[in-house]
């Protein structure tokens, strides 16, 4: 039988986590529409032997892939080539799958022929609680599940302002097509798995399916606030390959729809790593000096693809101050009382969003 979804699951030091991984996969009634691509990337530990492991007692649905240690984007540029699929979705070795929900996902992914798959996931934080994400507007959900839309319609219909790729699987020969790969030795790539194809793809569909369970729980996850930080270079690193992407690419041949998509898209991009300059880093690791050289670029590119003004307000809606004014008149950053006067409001603001939205 074909193979109708491969699961991209990329590892690296993770024999703790990738059992329950790959466990949350191995369900009877989707083994044979289902393809497990395990890419073991160099781990120090013994990942290797408990993926072996998984190949040889499921061989018809566990494949391995062994290589030298290349970070995330490696991961997939070795799989996606020989991935058999007609869809592909990634899986992190430290998350799950909703078992159940796999089942659903096979048995809509069957009755339908499209580029860009939409589902729901579930975010276990480190306080013990879950959310679920879905793609809707203050409880509204503007989208017919199981309907197949054309992208241009959808990204023009001010609902969605980006895609995280806990949400997305894509049709395999899609990426393939357009050559898709991610950058490799550096984390956050999979930016890159949320961005590239919304150049190219030409019909989504939202299934009203939860199957994605992101554990944002372990310590060392990526997106750590301290971790991400931390990493803060990398993350610069991949947005500046999504706007060589954007340079090379140009979005003048795409529906007037799907440009201001983008482009509010990459302004969006720039704006969350000045904010993890101006808002998020300690006081004492921000380097003024790399911030200017990095918001001229940004500057550059914001006029270079018309991406708009970068602006920077906090989160609560209550104070509506533009930090990137601030520093642009004073070449620092808010004074330190200021800085915890807005923590303080965003905290009550969020609390109060959760009481009133969220019961």
């Amino acid at each position: 039988m074909e193979k109708l979804l491969s699961i991209i699951v990329p590892t690296y030091n993770m024999e703790a986590l990738l059992p329950s991984c790959l466990d949350s996969l191995l369900v009877d009634e989707a083994l044979e529409r289902l393809e497990i691509v395990v890419v073991n990337d160099g781990s120090k530990d013994g990942s290797l032997a408990i993926a072996r492991d998984y190949e040889a007692r499921f061989p018809q649905t566990v494949s391995v892939i062994d290589k030298p240690n290349g970070n995330y984007g490696s991961t997939i540029n070795a799989a996606l080539p020989v991935v058999k699929g007609k869809y592909v979705k990634i899986l992190d070795s430290d998350d799950t799958f909703d078992s159940q929900a796999l089942v659903l996902m096979l048995d809509a992914l069957q009755e339908v022929d499209v580029d860009f798959v939409v589902t729901h996931f579930m975010i276990l934080k480190a306080d013990g609680t879950t959310e679920i994400a879905k793609y809707n507007l203050y409880g509204k959900e503007p989208y017919e599940y199981g309907r197949v839309y054309n992208l241009d319609e959808v990204l023009g219909d001010g609902y969605i302002r980006f895609f995280l790729m806990h949400a997305i699987t894509y049709r395999t020969e899609m990426l393939r097509q357009h050559g898709y790969r991610q950058t490799e030795g550096i984390s956050y790539t999979d930016l890159e798995w949320d961005t590239y194809p919304l150049f190219y793809a030409r019909t989504i569909v939202f299934f009203d399916i939860c199957l994605y369970l992101y554990n944002m729980a372990r310590e060392g996850q990526t997106m750590d606030p301290k971790v991400l930080i931390r990493s803060v270079g990398q993350l610069e690193t991949v947005t500046e390959r999504i706007l060589d992407y954007f340079k090379t690419h140009g979005v003048e041949n795409l529906h007037p729809s799907r440009q201001a998509f983008i482009r509010q898209y990459y302004l969006n991009r720039l704006r969350l790593v000045c904010k993890s300059h101006l808002f998020d880093m300690p006081r004492e690791q921000f380097d003024a000096a790399h911030f200017v050289e990095l918001e001229s670029r940004y500057q550059q590119a914001c006029k270079e693809l018309q991406l708009g003004e970068i602006r920077l307000f906090p989160e609560n809606k209550i104070i509506h101050l533009d930090a990137m004014k601030y520093w642009h008149r004073h070449q620092r950053r808010w004074p330190s009382w200021f800085e915890k006067f807005n923590r303080f409001v965003n905290k009550i603001a969020t609390s109060l969003y959760v009481r009133l939205f969220r019961k």
